[in-house]
C-alpha cells in the first residue's frame, strides 16, 4: 500500500467524523435534498452550532458539498453512507468504531501482559449491528464475485452453515433456479436473516434452521456446504470441515470463503489486518492463512478444485469429496 503520511495521520479523525455523522443519520436525512445546518440539526435532534463544524469537516473531506449555506450529499456519500443504498457501509463503520477501544490493548497483548477485565470499558456491538456489518461487506462485491466464481450447475441441496444475513444463499439461489439452501445459524442471527430475506423471490427456496454448525449435523446427501466467513482457527476448521465431509454426498462440494491472508504474497491487506483483529478479540486466537486452510482441507480428505482471491478483501477455496 502506498500512502501519503497525511493519509495515515488523519485517517482516525476522518473515520470518527464520518462514523459520527452516520450515527446521527445525517447522510440519510439529507438524502437528495439541500438542507441548512439548522434544518439538519432539527431532524437529527442535535445542537446546530455543534453540528456545523462536523458538516464543514465532511465538506473538506469531500463527502458533503455546500452551496448557499445548504449541505448536499456527494455521489460517494449517497452510494456508501445513505441507509438503504445497496452499498451502504454504515453498519460496518459503527462496528469498527464500537471496537476501537479494544485496540488500545494490542501492545500489551503482543507483549503478553494484557489485563483480563471482566467489565471492559469498551462497547460491545449488538447482534444486529454485527450481522448487518458483515452484510455491508458482502454487498461490496463479495456475494456477486462468489456467484460468478463457483459452478453449482446440477446442485439442488445446499447448507449455508453460519449463513448470517443470508446474502450468499440469496446470490447463489438467484443464479441457480434448482438450488435450495438451508441457512443454519443461531436464533438471534436468524431473526436478522428473516428481516433481510423478507419476501424476496428466492425466499421459497431458502429455509432457516436454528442450530450450531460446530455441534449439529448439517444434513445428509448434500450437494454443497457453504462455509462463508465462519472458520478461521485450525481446531474449529477441522471440526466444521469434518462435519461438512460427513454431510456431503460423493462428489459433493465444500465452498470456504473468508478474509484470509497470504503472507508470502503480501495480500490481501484486509486479511492481514483481520488476523491482527483476531488477536485483539482473543489473545490466544490465531487466524489461519489461506495456505493453512488448504492443508487442513486436504487432510480431511477433500480434493482441491480451486483456491483463489475472490475480491481485494477475501479468498475462496472449493473442495470436492
Amino acid at each position: 500500500m502506498k500512502a501519503a503520511i497525511s493519509d495515515i495521520l488523519l485517517a482516525p479523525w476522518i473515520t470518527d467524523v464520518i462514523t459520527t455523522v452516520i450515527r446521527l443519520n445525517v447522510f440519510s436525512i439529507i438524502s437528495d435534498q439541500g438542507l441548512t445546518a439548522t434544518e439538519i440539526a432539527s431532524k437529527c435532534e442535535a445542537i446546530s452550532d455543534r453540528l456545523e463544524p462536523l458538516l464543514d469537516a465532511c465538506v473538506s473531506i469531500g463527502i458533503l458539498a455546500q452551496e448557499n449555506n445548504r449541505y448536499r450529499n456527494s455521489h460517494f456519500s449517497r452510494v456508501y453512507f445513505v441507509e438503504g443504498s445497496h452499498f451502504y457501509v454504515g453498519d460496518f463503520l459503527k462496528l469498527v468504531n464500537d471496537e476501537s477501544l479494544q485496540w488500545f490493548q494490542l501492545p500489551n497483548i503482543i507483549r503478553g501482559t494484557e489485563k483480563i477485565n471482566e467489565n471492559p470499558p469498551y462497547i460491545r456491538s449488538d447482534y444486529r449491528t454485527f450481522i448487518m456489518a458483515m452484510n455491508n461487506l458482502g454487498n461490496l462485491g463479495e456475494a456477486e464475485a462468489l456467484r460468478n466464481m463457483v459452478d453449482l450447475a446440477g446442485c439442488k441441496r445446499m447448507v449455508d452453515a453460519g449463513g448470517g444475513s443470508g446474502l450468499y444463499s440469496i446470490a447463489l439461489c438467484q443464479k441457480y433456479p434448482e438450488l435450495h439452501s438451508t441457512i443454519l445459524d443461531v436464533k438471534d442471527t436468524l431473526t436478522v436473516t428473516q428481516e433481510i430475506i423478507g419476501d424476496r423471490p428466492e425466499r421459497g427456496r431458502i429455509d432457516l434452521r436454528e442450530g450450531d454448525f460446530l455441534k449439529d449435523a448439517l444434513g445428509e446427501g448434500l450437494d454443497v456446504v457453504l462455509l462463508s466467513d465462519v472458520i478461521y482457527e485450525e481446531s474449529t476448521a477441522r471440526i466444521v470441515l469434518r462435519n461438512a465431509w460427513d454431510s456431503l454426498s460423493q462428489d459433493g462440494r465444500v465452498i470456504v470463503r473468508g478474509y484470509y491472508a497470504d503472507p508470502q504474497k503480501g495480500r490481501p491487506l484486509f486479511g492481514a489486518l483481520f488476523a491482527v483483529k483476531g488477536l485483539v478479540d482473543d489473545a490466544q486466537r490465531r487466524i489461519m492463512t489461506i495456505s493453512n486452510l488448504e492443508e487442513t482441507v486436504k487432510e480431511i480428505g477433500f480434493g482441491i478444485v480451486k483456491v483463489a482471491p475472490l475480491t481485494e478483501f477475501s479468498f475462496v477455496l472449493i473442495g470436492r469429496k
